[in-house]
């Protein structure tokens, strides 16, 4: 009977630590491993593999093991599926299989989770066997072995009242998170499987006892102040106006002080005394320092493909300027001055951005002045001397549609425009018209078009793209005889299942002839 018991108790463990195997087409391959990437839940630990019950004779002697996925992707027959770890949960059921009935509600309810319910006819779902082990996992994650020794001193009786053990938390922990000193910032999902709201309910993150696991964690990870991130917000929670800004509101302190919480006023007008009250943080891509509030601003570390790309483009010389009507913090104006830009004209109506892009250009050892609408006297027409924009970075902070004045100010001042970068997503076509006019009439140069875009619409996009800006062009009196062509269009990275993130590069061929005065 002990036997017996003991077996029982072992078959339960082991199915509480299966995980679900999603078996999927090949055409879905890529949509399916991109929306458990972006949710977390893809099980790096393994290999995705093909589906041996789909595959033929031959195909089961072909190792895939080395190569590349696009590769293994196309190498592929029609009609064989792959095999993608997941890292979710299977139901406790019992049973040492699940029930038709829960693997068909878990499919339903993963596919929802991921946004990919419209392959639920096309997917089906598996769980893995776990290997034998008497010996408590080790895992692989930095992020995961912290947290494993954390919870290790935790109160078991707490677990155990709670219904759930250290593993649980443990893998339904997400795998992905960045390190920007002195910050760990974990993922929006971080908490959002179970067994985390259950404990969450109990202990609030701020509890002493959670508040000893922060800091080991903290410690494990060489920082001191830890923080979830959320997406940013297409619009203000308070008001539902659009959030103009693009500030990170619902960023979420786990440890550590952030400084003030934002209000209404420290957002749209900081003082100097706001600004050193808040905490920053920094990171380096491709050699280049960039610095931020997490609490006011953020940053998209996804984009340094986009950054190492600009050093690589054709026309940037000393002898030109470039435009970047979106700043940020420098995501891309300090890539443009780093590839060899003589000038960059930055636009960025975010005070706190307009901070970050300040001390970010100190860091680097570059010259910057800030001006503001109000450094630019009401119907004034007079130019900008040498002495205004003798540095690396000049700053307008202000809305963008004030650029074409302000080139019509500087137009004798600066070297000639030779790259308009417009960052922003999911779309930047508010600035699309005056983009085109800013590149420099005899020399041309380039427009690069960042837009979210689905799978399948980029090429009507980039023919899109080539005729509003032609029109644009054209619609400048007879001398305007510009053309215009997308050369290459790059994808950055997949933004949401579905959904690429794209930059279209518009050449603007200029002419001697053609002046926008």
């Amino acid at each position: 009977m002990k036997e017996d018991i003991t077996n029982d108790t072992h078959q339960k463990m082991d199915m509480s630590h299966r995980r679900a195997v999603l078996v999927v087409p090949q055409r879905h391959v890529k949509a399916v491993k991109t929306a458990l990437e972006l949710f977390g839940k893809l099980d790096r630990t393994k290999r995705i593999t093909m589906d041996l019950s789909s595959a033929g004779e031959d195909d089961c002697d072909t190792s895939l093991r080395s190569q590349s996925f696009d590769i293994m992707l196309t190498g592929l027959k029609k009609g064989q599926r792959m095999r993608l770890a997941t890292t979710i949960p299977c139901p406790s059921s019992g049973h040492s299989t699940p029930p038709n009935q829960d693997i068909l509600s878990t499919k339903t309810k993963i596919l929802n989770e991921l946004g990919l319910a419209s392959l639920h006819e096309d997917v089906t779902i598996s769980y893995d066997t776990p290997s034998p082990t008497t010996t408590p996992q080790m895992h692989k994650n930095p992020l995961h072995r912290a947290l494993q020794d954390a919870l290790d001193s935790f109160a078991n009786d707490i677990l155990t009242s709670l219904s759930f053990t250290t593993e649980d938390l443990i893998d339904s922990f997400p795998e992905g998170y960045s390190i920007y000193k002195p910050m760990l910032l974990l993922p929006h999902n971080a908490f959002a499987s179970p067994p985390w709201p259950t404990l969450l309910a109990t202990y609030p993150p701020t509890h002493p006892h959670l508040q000893s696991i922060w800091k080991h964690i903290a410690h494990a990870t060489s920082t001191t102040h830890i923080a979830i991130n959320s997406p940013i917000p297409l619009q203000t929670v308070t008001n539902a106006t659009e959030n103009v800004l693009r500030s990170p509101i619902n960023i979420s302190p786990l440890l550590g002080s952030f400084g003030p919480l934002p209000t209404p006023l420290t957002i749209s007008n900081p003082t100097r005394k706001d600004f050193d009250a808040a905490l920053w943080v920094s990171a380096t891509q491709n050699g280049i320092r960039q610095t931020w509030a997490p609490l006011y601003t953020m940053f998209s570390r996804g984009n340094i493909r986009e950054k190492t790309r600009i050093f690589h483009l054709p026309g940037i010389t000393r002898d030109s300027s470039a435009v970047d009507m979106y700043a940020g913090i420098g995501y891309f104006a300090f890539s443009y001055k780093k590839a060899g830009v003589g000038k960059v004209l930055c636009f960025e109506l975010n005070p706190w951005s307009v901070e970050g892009l300040r001390r970010g250009a100190e860091m680097n050892g570059w010259s910057c002045k800030i001006m503001k609408e109000e450094d630019v006297p009401v119907g004034w027409g007079g130019k900008f001397g040498e002495e205004d924009v003798d540095v690396d970075f000049l700053i307008f902070q202000m809305s963008n549609e004030h650029a074409l004045d302000m080139f019509s100010r500087l137009r004798t001042t600066i070297l000639p425009i030779r790259h308009v970068n417009l960052g922003l997503l999911p779309d930047a076509r508010a600035t699309w018209r005056d983009a085109v006019k800013l590149v420099d009439a005899e020399e041309g140069g380039f427009v690069r078009v960042h837009e979210n875009v689905g799978v399948g619409e980029i090429e009507e996009r980039k023919d899109e793209v080539e005729r509003v800006c032609q029109e644009y062009l054209d619609e400048h009196d007879g001398r305007a005889k510009w053309k215009v062509e997308v050369e290459h269009v790059e994808r950055v990275k997949m933004y949401a299942p579905g959904v690429v993130h794209c930059v279209f590069d518009l050449h603007v061929q200029g002419s001697p002839d053609v002046s926008f005065e």
